[in-house]
């Protein structure tokens, strides 16, 4: 038995790109957090994740630190919620981060381009 958590369209801001107006312009993003958590009984915080701090984390890693790719945007963000989260009394099973950049060059031609990042982790 588990739970799924879905934090869905986390808006954040931050310089990512391959191109120079990229890493010195703050663009939007959007990011999606999938996490999957062994079951519990207790009725208590501690034994799952607390949704605003996962958002909280994801928006000042997208803003403090800069990727060429969104690929290793999206794999930083998954390593950094392990890292915090992953302890004795909260095993996380799985986990994806998916990261949309609607505003690219392409968005004459796409609506949205997206990466996600994924983690078994039993």
């Amino acid at each position: 038995m588990s739970f799924d958590i879905h934090l869905s369209k986390i808006e954040c801001f931050g310089k990512h790109g391959i191109y120079d107006n990229e890493k010195n312009n703050e663009q939007k993003f959007f990011v999606d957090i999938y996490i999957n958590i062994n079951d519990f009984e207790e009725d208590d915080i501690s034994k799952t994740i607390n949704y605003e701090e996962v958002v909280d984390l994801v928006i000042k890693i997208v803003a403090r630190e800069s990727f060429d790719l969104i690929e290793s945007l999206s794999k930083n963000i998954v390593k950094k919620i392990v890292n915090q989260y992953q302890k004795e009394n909260l095993r996380i099973n799985e986990i994806k981060a998916t990261v949309h950049k609607p505003d690219t060059i392409l968005k004459s031609k796409t609506q949205n381009i997206s990466v996600s990042y994924f983690e078994k982790l039993r």
